[in-house]
């Protein structure tokens, strides 16, 4: 029966309404803070990491959020897919100790800093001191942060060991970062060296592989002539000796031009020498001469065509820089695709450059500054103290003064930019520290230890094993202030590095005490006097002995280094309250070439295998354009926004609701279909609240045997969501959850079994077995989905186990999700006879007695579930003719096929109905209609869109019952049905 107007009702207060003060609004937003400060005020994050102590352990490795400003939806959801991961663990017995950390040395923090404290640094004269001061105020700026993240975090209900977080500033990470450092070290697999390097001039410091970013950039393509050298003119191409023999070389990078060391070809193919007039002819590859020729809008004259073994050991000269004459070599690394075939190769400004360089022994030329412009080594002299940027417009003017520029256009390609202040890049050689990646056969081992990860997407492991198989060696010194620094002296003589694990070690002890600031204070002479140093100390190199005559360096490690050795500084620190390995790591995909990898090779160095079990990742929010979210589009969507105007739940339950493996997009519209389904989800947990207000878990149970066959059903349902929903989450398919949850809320709960229960709830007596089978079954349901949803809808779930929980002394983070039973596996034996009877009844289907109980009786309801739709369908289109204006008005008569499997699986549903049913009844209250009659042939009955079934619906007939609102002929002198009278009867 329904609520509506039950004001009028006489017999009002002879029915068992619903009564809750669970509210009826959500009013979201105050009552999670009121949560919050409860959960704060019993400590619940502090207690959830020592919850389930003593069983298995699920360690999750926090990757650490860099501390420079509030956080963002990229924080949010990936704080969010943990918290949930991890919330879910702990509700499965684990015992999941969650440690957050922050990252915090590095780059963008120092030039923040800098930045806001550019009078007092300015102020500054003496080094030591600046440094010092510098260290102190980025102190200062990151604890600021690191306060506010914790706080903007917890409010969105992450637990996480907040109270204990690791810092990757602390004097004791700082410590283990050099501990970890000296592993390396002791390994073999530090070596410094004067190599071309990605080089960013405005954040002035060298950058790794994982720290490029490539876009697409506009810049200038030219053809430059390299003249041929005359002794090799009159020994290769002695029937031109009076023409003008050149290379054409082709280069996006004029500015490079001044560093050229080399000409170089294909080792292996075929060049035209071709007549362009003006008494000039060019060396081309004869692959590539068509295209170039089409190009160059030139008529293609060959003069000659060679092997280019031929001009092996020959000279260039250099178009625009007098008396300089540069080799032309071979190697197999051009390309006939595009250009020339002919390269202009300068050693010091390209690292493909450099390695060529390297083995054909070129000049590793690079006068280029920290802040990109070139140094006082450079020729021509013009050029001293010019940015590069400017040396790309003086390049293409001078060549076109010499007459060496044969042909210009502009070219859009792919350009490797910073990621972090976002400018194009340049190479410069420099001294840098390297780890070697190829030093015990390290590549090959990782490789091999992915294979051992699983990961969440599949893809995940191709793109971890391109990024790393790619690699050779991690540069990972940088050139900056704030870090932890590199511990190694450098002999001032000779510029040998003096690199010692115990030397680094007992550094590292100093540093536990008093932080990096100590490799700052600390003199050599002091190093000595701590024994840090021997007092014999001198160079290996030149033997240098004079403390002066030593220096300490001053680069820093890469922060890649510092968060890449967060499973040893942290994890294996602290084997007691964690473990490792880790079970999940969990980032966004740029991660691959970030802390996956810089972890990965870290751990294996260190421990000879991997510091995860379990990688999993996520995409980036973008908007509704598919543009990444950034302040300079205007287009960020600040999470504190999102919970004000939605609630925190909702963010949560939108994360959970997305395919978190791709690109997340961000929008009101998507937030809005998000929170009708919290609504769905939260009113029928409401609904059911309200009708368990008079139950007692303990006393008014009714077994799993003699709760009514529909109760059984929605159970059967119920315990296949939760298996369903259990494998999701071990799948980290939190989508799949949502959408589980909800069609269960929406379609099976509401629009179906709590809709055909509100007869029995509302009308039957309080305490007879019909109303109690129900309030069994919901609250089963209830505890169930409370359960269930609980990782994602925490606050939700929370409020509602308030209600319902009865003497509640626990979240229900620190409850156990449980083991539901599989009704139909458990009733299987009970109803055996009847199961046989069914298969041995007449006309049964021959494929039956292949069927278990169980899909037997998921047949039945299956067809059950087709019925009432086909009814329903048919009652909607009486209700438009306003022959009945609602089911309860409605007799239906139906024809079932006897020989459809259908009808046999509805049968065999009929021999299982308690003795306080009937199949008639039953459909009733399936169908909600007050008549339902069985016709023994389809005559005058409507097709459905079933072929097994047969409808008419017409008007009940008799009298509505003002109670029930059933319909009934009835000689009651208040017209109440026979139940009705019957359940006031007693």
């Amino acid at each position: 029966m329904s609520t509506e107007n039950n004001k009028k009702n006489p017999f009002q207060d002879t029915l068992n309404l619903p009564k809750t003060d669970f509210s009826i609004r959500a009013n979201a937003v105050e009552k999670e803070s009121e949560i919050l400060k409860n959960w704060e005020n019993k400590k619940l994050s502090v207690t959830s990491f020592t919850h389930n102590i003593g069983k298995e352990k699920f360690i999750l490795h926090d990757g650490p959020p860099y501390a420079n400003g509030n956080i963002h939806l990229g924080h949010v959801l990936n704080k969010t897919l943990k918290d949930i991961s991890a919330k879910y663990k702990r509700m499965l017995g684990f015992h999941v100790p969650v440690t957050p950390g922050w990252d915090c040395h590095g780059l963008p923090i120092e030039l923040k800093v800098t930045k806001e404290k550019e009078k007092e640094l300015n102020a500054i004269t003496d080094p030591l001191e600046r440094r010092l001061i510098l260290k102190k105020y980025s102190r200062e700026y990151v604890n600021k942060w690191i306060n506010t993240q914790r706080e903007e975090f917890k409010n969105l209900g992450v637990l996480m060991n907040w109270d204990n977080p690791y810092i990757t500033m602390s004097p004791e990470y700082e410590s283990s970062i050099l501990k970890a450092f000296s592993k390396f070290v002791e390994g073999g697999f530090i070596e410094r060296k004067n190599k071309t390097v990605p080089w960013c001039a405005s954040c002035k410091t060298v950058l790794a592989t994982a720290e490029i970013e490539y876009k697409d950039r506009k810049d200038p393509s030219i053809y430059v002539l390299f003249e041929l050298d005359k002794s090799s003119v009159s020994k290769l191409f002695s029937n031109y000796e009076g023409k003008q023999v050149n290379f054409l070389i082709w280069t996006t990078t004029p500015w490079t031009l001044p560093l050229n060391r080399a000409v170089v070809l294909n080792s292996n193919a075929k060049y035209s020498l071709l007549d362009i007039n003006d008494n000039k002819t060019i060396i081309v590859a004869s692959d590539l001469a068509d295209k170039l020729c089409k190009q160059l809008e030139i008529e293609k004259i060959v003069l000659q065509e060679f092997e280019s073994q031929i001009l092996k050991n020959s000279l260039a000269i250099h178009p625009f820089i007098d008396n300089l004459q540069v080799p032309v070599i071979l190697d197999n690394s051009v390309l006939l695709n595009e250009g020339t075939a002919c390269v202009h190769s300068a050693p010091g400004c390209g690292p493909e450059d450099y390695a060529l360089g390297v083995k054909n022994n070129l000049e590793i030329y690079s006068p280029l500054s920290i802040d990109g412009k070139y140094t006082a080594e450079i020729e021509p002299k013009e050029l001293v103290d010019m940015p590069i940027s400017n040396g790309q417009i003086w390049v293409l003017r001078k060549l076109q003064e010499v007459g060496r520029l044969l042909y210009k256009t502009n070219v859009t390609h792919s350009y490797p930019h910073c990621w972090r202040c976002h400018n194009g890049l340049m190479f410069r050689a420099t001294e840098q520290w390297f780890c070697n990646l190829q030093k015990n056969n390290l590549i090959e081992k990782t490789l091999s230890e992915i294979e051992k990860i699983k990961f969440y997407p599949d893809w995940g492991k191709n793109r971890l094993y391109a990024f790393v198989s790619n690699r050779t060696e991690w540069c990972i010194s940088r050139q900056r202030t704030w870090g932890v620094p590199i511990t190694a002296i450098i002999c001032a003589g000779c510029g040998h590095a003096y690199l010692d694990k115990n030397f680094i070690d007992s550094i590292a002890n100093f540093v536990e005490k008093e932080g990096i600031e100590f490799w700052d204070r600390v003199t050599i002479k002091e190093l000595v006097d701590l024994k840090i140093l021997p007092k014999t100390f001198s160079c290996a190199s030149c033997h240098n002995n004079t403390p002066d005559k030593f220096k300490k360096e001053t680069d820093i490690l890469d922060v890649w280094f510092d968060s890449g050795v967060s499973s040893y500084a942290v994890l294996q620190q602290n084997l007691k309250d964690l473990a490792f390995p880790a079970d999940l790591y969990l980032e966004g995909s740029d991660q691959h070439r970030g802390w996956f990898q810089s972890s990965l090779l870290s751990s294996m160095v260190l421990n000879n295998k991997s510091q995860a079990k379990t990688i999993v990742t996520h995409g980036f929010t973008v908007d509704e354009k598919g543009y990444k979210m950034s302040k300079s589009l205007g287009n960020v969507i600040a999470p504190d926004e999102i919970i004000k105007k939605y609630s925190r739940d909702i963010l949560r339950l939108f994360v959970a609701s997305v395919d978190y493996q791709n690109d997340i997009v961000v929008s009101d519209n998507a937030l809005n279909n998000v929170m009708q389904a919290y609504k769905k989800i939260r009113n029928t947990c409401r609904f059911m609240l309200s009708n368990l207000y008079d139950f007692d878990i303990k006393k008014d149970t009714v077994t799993y045997e003699n709760l009514l066959l529909v109760d059984q059903y929605i159970l059967n349902k119920l315990y296949d969501l939760n298996e369903k929903i259990l494998e999701s989450y071990e799948n980290y398919n939190f989508a799949s959850v949502f959408h589980l949850l909800n069609s269960f809320c929406a379609n099976d709960l509401s629009a179906l079994y709590l809709d055909i229960s509100k007869d029995r709830l509302y009308t039957e007596s309080a305490n007879g077995l019909l109303r109690r089978s129900a309030q069994t079954a919901i609250y089963i349901i209830l505890d169930t989905i409370t359960h269930l949803m609980a990782p994602i809808l925490s606050f939700l779930a929370e409020e509602v186990s308030d209600f319902y929980m009865a003497d509640k002394k626990e979240s229900i983070h620190l409850c156990s999700i449980k083991k539901l039973i599989d009704i139909w596996d458990k009733l299987k034996n009970n109803n055996k006879l009847a199961f046989e009877s069914a298969l041995k009844a007449k006309n049964v289907n021959e494929n039956l007695d292949s069927l278990t109980y169980k899909s037997s009786m998921i047949g039945a309801f299956n067809a059950l579930e087709s019925l009432r739709e086909v009814v329903l369908k048919a009652i909607e289109e009486k209700r438009k003719l306003d022959i009945v204006k609602h089911s309860l008005e409605a007799k239906v008569t139906v024809y079932f096929d006897k020989d459809s499997r259908e009808f046999e699986t509805i049968k065999f549903l009929e021999n299982n109905l308690d003795e306080s049913e009937n199949l008639n009844k039953f459909l009733k209250d399936w169908l909600i209609v007050s008549q339902l009659e069985f016709a023994t042939k389809n005559n005058g009955l409507d097709a459905t869109e079933l072929p097994w079934v047969f409808v008419r619906i017409e008007h009940a007939i008799g009298d509505k019952c003002p109670r029930c609102w059933q319909w009934e002929a009835t000689d009651h002198a208040e017209k109440l049905c026979k139940r009705c009278a019957l359940v006031l009867k007693k």
